[in-house]
């Protein structure tokens, strides 16, 4: 069955993830009291990345490549219909996660910043966080992967009525 509907939301969810490796989910810009801007940097696949920061040691892109063979796997699965729910769901209790920290370091992450800016500059900075494209393709993968579970059971129980009725 791998032309049902559900194969194109797990493909649009597959290439959602895919785009967040070429697209920085937000940028960070923090300028001190004179105006002058001290750092530049984007939250992106290699994590965060910006003038004389050294990238980290675990990037972000590990989590989006797991992500995305994991949907992909989870895309190739058409004929276990049972195994293709559950992947698909773990899928989706994986991706929420991941969206809730992101979002959660966008916005709750500036205080942390500043603090240890504050800490180790002794001086009064400001922190600004901006949107990027690939903050834009987090949540519309949680939306294909919901509509694909749907899809998915809407299949099983049909075979499953049709099962009833021989």
């Amino acid at each position: 069955m791998i032309q049902r509907v559900q194969t194109i939301y797990l493909a649009l969810a597959f290439i959602c993830m895919v785009l967040l490796l070429f697209f920085p989910i937000f940028g960070i810009e923090m300028t001190s009291v004179s105006g002058d801007v001290n750092f530049m940097a984007e939250f992106g696949k290699n994590g965060i990345v910006g003038e004389g920061y050294e990238e980290g040691n675990l990037p972000v892109s590990y989590i989006y490549i797991g992500l995305a063979l994991l949907t992909f796997a989870t895309l190739l699965m058409y004929k276990k219909r049972p195994r293709q729910l559950l992947l698909c769901r773990l899928n989706l209790i994986l991706h929420v996660v991941f969206v809730l920290g992101v979002y959660a370091f966008y916005y709750f992450g500036k205080s942390f910043i500043q603090e240890g800016i504050k800490n180790t500059l002794g001086e009064d900075t400001t922190v600004a966080f901006s949107m990027e494209i690939g903050f834009f393709f987090l949540i519309p993968t949680i939306a294909f992967l919901y509509l694909a579970i749907r899809g998915i059971k809407r299949d099983e129980n049909l075979i499953n009525s049709l099962d009833r009725l021989r």
